[in-house]
């Protein structure tokens, strides 16, 4: 499902099925986020922009370093992104190649 580009090459692939109903995915433009003692949910919510109310489209559980490593990935990707998306005077390329990153 997910690529080395998409996981940062860290992980080994994982064969995942989706059920058929699940592909489209879900927007999401806010998030909120409990803890407890061991483990984090991440409620995912679209809220409607012209109603103050929303619906909650995922919650996800998981244990501190199951967050950790989605922490880590979702860096790197963002990262790899700017990179890609932003103009080279932004991003101070100018042309010249970028040093890896670390």
């Amino acid at each position: 499902m997910a690529n080395e580009q998409e996981n940062g090459g860290e992980d080994p692939e994982f064969e995942i099925f989706v059920q058929p109903e699940q592909l489209a995915g879900v927007w999401a433009n806010r998030a909120h986020v409990g803890w407890s003692e061991h483990e984090f949910t991440i409620d995912f919510v679209r809220l409607d922009p012209f109603q103050p109310r929303g619906i909650l489209v995922a919650r996800v559980s998981g244990s501190s370093a199951f967050v950790m490593q989605l922490i880590d990935t979702l860096r790197a990707v963002w990262h790899d992104w700017a990179r890609k998306a932003m103009p080279p005077e932004i991003e101070g390329r100018n042309g010249e190649e970028l040093p890896p990153d670390d």
